[in-house]
């Protein structure tokens, strides 16, 4: 796609310690743990990373329960499984990232060791710190936002338009994601960040601006991430699927309503050479 304009967590030992802090406006708990412990036994086609990757999570999840985020610990144990994969975009076709009440950050990998089991199976087992951020809050469940414009198929070489109306006053981050580039439609250095008013209908791009869809392959699948918020939080990350989830992770529920949308564009002239 180009713009015109726009170039475009499972405590099988002892954990040492447990500290607790609340943020300013109460929305947040962190609770640093530290002495976690996690394995995993891999499989045959399984690198040494990978295994530890997966110990690694199987700590978080146990860091999970240890701070009291049970309520979702089948929905973490599937965020894990497509973190393991880098199937991020999975996530973004579920209602996990509205749902989940908790998150883990500041993961210290402490100690790695390393064995064979009675198969002759590589077997890790790691022990890490990390925080495990509690929220306080639940999902606004009357926080939404309309969408209408966006299409399933685009010939290329064509402009992406659509109208969003809110159901409260929000600020909104909008990213693309496809096989080729990633970055954020909006806002941009072209089109500063605004107050969307509550049953405000608004249409995107601005009167000034363009967003042309392209690509140089036959077909290409484009992901539309939009975040909503009640504040205007900055997103100073690379555009990828990790960065933009561990972004929505640091944002309360109550505080955030996630839209996406895939769509394909298609390369006629492309298919017509080949």
């Amino acid at each position: 796609m180009k713009q015109k304009k726009i170039v475009s967590s499972v405590v099988f030992f002892i954990f040492l310690l447990i500290s607790q802090s609340v943020n300013a406006d109460n929305d947040v708990k962190e609770i640093k743990i530290t002495g976690i412990k996690g394995s995993a036994t891999g499989a045959t086609n399984e690198s040494i990373e990978q295994v530890t990757h997966r110990a690694i999570n199987e700590a978080k999840t146990a860091a999970l329960k240890q701070a009291g985020v049970e309520e979702n610990i089948a929905s973490f144990t599937d965020y894990f499984q497509i973190e393991d994969k880098g199937k991020y975009e999975d996530l973004f076709t579920s209602d996990f990232l509205s749902d989940i009440r908790g998150a883990v950050k500041d993961v210290d990998l402490v100690d790695t060791k390393r064995s064979f089991d009675e198969f002759g199976q590589l077997r890790i087992e790691v022990i890490i710190n990390c925080v495990v951020v509690k929220y306080l809050t639940e999902k606004d469940v009357a926080f939404d936002a309309w969408i209408d414009g966006v299409g399933m198929f685009y010939p290329n070489e064509t402009n992406l338009m659509f109208k969003i109306k809110p159901s409260k006053d929000a600020f909104v981050k909008i990213f693309i994601l496809s096989e080729s580039e990633a970055f954020q439609l909006f806002p941009s250095e072209y089109e500063a960040s605004y107050l969307l008013k509550a049953n405000t209908q608004y249409k995107f791009p601005s009167e000034t601006m363009d967003y042309t869809l392209y690509t140089d392959k036959k077909s290409e699948i484009h992901r539309m991430i939009m975040v909503f918020m009640k504040e205007d939080i900055p997103y100073t990350n690379d555009v990828e699927y990790k960065k933009i989830i561990d972004w929505i992770f640091s944002i309360p529920p109550h505080m955030r309503l996630i839209k996406s949308f895939g769509f394909s564009v298609v390369n006629e002239k492309k298919m017509l050479d080949e």
